[in-house]
């Protein structure tokens, strides 16, 4: 019984240090990628359907930023099935929503999670989430949070189901993909990159989800 506990929590380990060390790379890659930005480096994350585990990306994205000591916001841009405050455990009374509505002011609004890592929640559902995100409001906001901010990651809806990440990406430096192995399919990935060439939005990478986690990583793990 105690041998197959070491080994449960052999297991573990081995699959913390693999995703740790797989956002660290993603954190590296988006780095290399935005090097020529001198100013606030910005980033949209999306899927092509529900439960690619976009979200999480996003959350634990921000998170690896903000471990380089620098200032990130991360903003819940899915103001239709908004998560990031339940995944976080953060209050959403006020949130993007109402600042673009012009009830709430965003200093107000924006909670510390830890030392530099800030979340935007998303805040009430609105009857029109696109519009909101177009809105010239969106457009002062961004401008007034880069002012602030190292890093703006933003959680938007997934690409497949509605076009709010089109109206999203293109204030921000280029769209990091989430696809989840054996589950999205390649027409979906392909619909979605057309329609992100089409609106001439820069993909900056795409993350594999739920790969399965090899014995190289064990090994690599144990030569330290």
């Amino acid at each position: 019984m105690e041998m197959q506990n070491n080994k449960t929590a052999s297991t573990a380990s081995d699959l913390q240090f693999a995703v740790s060390e797989s956002y660290k790379t993603i954190r590296t890659n988006l780095l290399f990628l935005l090097s020529g930005v001198t100013s606030c480096k910005t980033i949209t994350v999306s899927s092509p359907k529900a439960g690619d585990g976009k979200t999480t990306n996003a959350i634990n994205i921000a998170i690896a930023l903000s471990q380089l000591g620098k200032r990130v916001l991360l903003i819940d841009g899915d103001l239709r099935r908004p998560s990031i405050s339940k995944k976080l455990h953060l209050e959403n009374t006020s949130g993007l929503s109402g600042v673009l509505a012009g009830f709430a002011k965003v200093e107000d609004s924006i909670l510390q999670v830890s030392g530099s890592f800030y979340v935007l929640p998303a805040g009430s559902i609105p009857p029109n989430p696109s519009e909101m995100l177009s809105s010239t409001a969106m457009d002062k906001l961004m401008e007034e949070l880069k002012l602030i901010y190292d890093f703006i990651v933003i959680d938007s809806p997934p690409l497949g189901l509605v076009s709010d990440p089109l109206v999203i990406a293109p204030k921000t430096e280029g769209l990091v993909l989430v696809v989840k192995e054996k589950i999205t399919k390649h027409d979906d990935l392909k619909k979605v990159l057309d329609s992100v060439a089409l609106a001439n939005i820069r993909v900056l990478g795409v993350i594999l989800n739920s790969a399965t986690v090899q014995e190289k990583y064990a090994d690599y793990k144990n030569a330290y």
